[in-house]
């Protein structure tokens, strides 16, 4: 397994695609963690806001050991959004308030805290990629991007509980419970 922490990149996808491009990848699973991204993004392009105090991550898999199939991979981003609710439900006692909105996010009252964003760079691996706002106020967005992130209606930890939480221990039981649940569980 390959952890990495960045104080600053443009993706943290993008990192592990690099990794997986190698001519000997790191052994799997990998884990890259960013302090802050330039050139985060969401499904279809759409960008990522990634300030510091957002949990910024991704991880990559060996399809096969994690007996993941290729045509089926969109079903890890329900995983993963399953997990993360777990984890906001158990960490903050949110209950029903947190709720995945099909098919890559993760809401809280109604308001998109956390996305998840899938890529297989190469035929035998898989990128899950994971922002959530944590301890980023929504009142921090830079004005250039105020009407689009209002326009997404986001929210932030720090926004609901009025308080920060700590991102090494969100982002260790995110990706811990990940690896488990899908060496478990195949998600196809």
């Amino acid at each position: 397994m390959l952890i990495e922490y960045h104080d600053l990149l443009p993706s943290t996808n993008d990192r592990v695609k690099e990794l997986l491009k190698q001519e000997e990848p790191p052994k799997m699973p990998i884990l890259v963690v960013a302090k802050r991204q330039t050139a985060g993004r969401g499904r279809t392009g759409k960008t990522w806001w990634s300030p510091d105090g957002a949990l910024l991550m991704s991880a990559g898999f060996d399809i096969g050991a994690f007996n993941l199939k290729r045509d089926d991979l969109s079903a890890a981003a329900l995983t993963a959004g399953e997990i993360i609710c777990g984890v906001l439900r158990e960490h903050f006692a949110f209950g029903n308030r947190v709720q995945i909105r099909l098919p890559n996010d993760v809401y809280i009252d109604g308001k998109k805290v956390a996305g998840v964003l899938i890529e297989s760079p190469l035929p035998r691996y898989a990128v899950i990629g994971i922002g959530m706002n944590v301890n980023n106020r929504t009142a921090d967005i830079p004005p250039e991007q105020q009407a689009v992130l209002e326009q997404r209606q986001i929210t932030s930890l720090i926004d609901i509980l009025g308080s920060t939480a700590k991102i090494p221990v969100l982002t260790a039981d995110i990706f811990f419970r990940l690896k488990q649940h899908l060496q478990k569980n195949p998600v196809s």
